[in-house]
């Protein structure tokens, strides 16, 4: 409650918490980007609540919903409790931090990253919506036209081409498989949090947001990560991922944008334009051109 205000009055739309002594609520922040989101704690329970960010109607609260309980039966994420257009609340994992850019050099934690998303791939039961890095672009632009954006997204033309022209079949999606998503417990286990823009999606995506700041054709313990997910690190398949992280990081950068400009956020800004110079460098990649070809 330090850096953001939590009214207690919203634990009462959450019937299994409605009625308790809010002398007994002990409530912390959690980091956040898109929404706010509170540790809540009563005694021996204690809960992850997010509250709904005020730019954030795009997203569809049931596809969510369906997506992650999907992801809760895989054992890829804790079960969601209760979720309206406002709230969301989970168990809170105890003990459990955030992986961070350091945990992917170990070359074992890595493998478990892409054991846990090869899980999700496989899985029989395909998730609700559609999501295509490029549609996602064109959404996020149409909502504020950052130049520099627009410039990136012309020049981002020929990956949109060479994808289309090699399609792959569409798998369950995380699509915001970033290191704080994943969690890592006290007991090892590894957990995948935050599925609000879960959907289908081309299964480079995952895959490519966890390997954003690795390469992968001279990176032998990437190359297994690829392998493990795909089930093999073909040439075809790494210019694939290479590919899509320029993808991601334009979606990436386009969406920042369009956040930072709805809330007036400097920072925010600031960080669209670190994602747009990830783009540019990706594009400005000596093997774009092998990667085009080869994908």
């Amino acid at each position: 409650m330090n850096r953001l205000s939590f009214d207690l009055d919203l634990l009462e739309r959450v019937p299994f918490l409605s009625g308790r002594n809010r002398a007994d609520w002990r409530v912390e922040p959690i980091g956040s980007v898109t929404n706010q989101t509170f540790r809540a704690t009563a005694g021996a329970d204690s809960y992850v609540v997010r509250i709904a960010g005020p730019t954030t109607q795009y997203l569809d609260r049931d596809v969510e919903t369906h997506n992650a309980a999907i992801a809760a039966e895989l054992g890829l994420a804790p079960p969601i409790l209760f979720l309206d257009e406002r709230l969301l609340v989970t168990r809170f994992v105890t003990g459990a931090r955030p992986l961070t850019a350091a945990d992917l050099n170990d070359p074992a934690m890595l493998q478990k990253v892409a054991a846990l998303l090869s899980r999700l791939q496989r899985s029989k039961r395909p998730f609700r919506g559609e999501r295509h890095p490029f549609g996602e672009i064109d959404r996020y632009l149409g909502q504020y036209a950052h130049p520099r954006a627009m410039t990136l997204r012309q020049a981002a033309q020929p990956i949109e081409a060479a994808l289309a022209r090699s399609p792959r079949a569409l798998v369950p999606a995380h699509v915001d498989a970033s290191m704080a998503n994943f969690l890592l417990g006290a007991d090892g286990r590894l957990w995948l949090v935050d599925w609000e823009f879960s959907s289908m999606a081309d299964p480079a995506w995952d895959p490519a947001s966890v390997l954003m700041h690795r390469p992968v054709d001279d990176d032998e313990p990437a190359r297994r990560f690829v392998a493990t997910i795909f089930g093999n690190a073909s040439e075809q398949t790494l210019a694939r991922i290479g590919l899509f992280k320029a993808a991601i990081a334009l979606v990436a950068g386009s969406w920042c944008a369009m956040e930072a400009a709805a809330r007036g956020e400097a920072a925010l800004m600031q960080t669209a334009e670190s994602y747009l110079d990830a783009c540019a460098v990706f594009l400005a990649d000596s093997r774009m051109t092998h990667w085009l070809k080869a994908v």
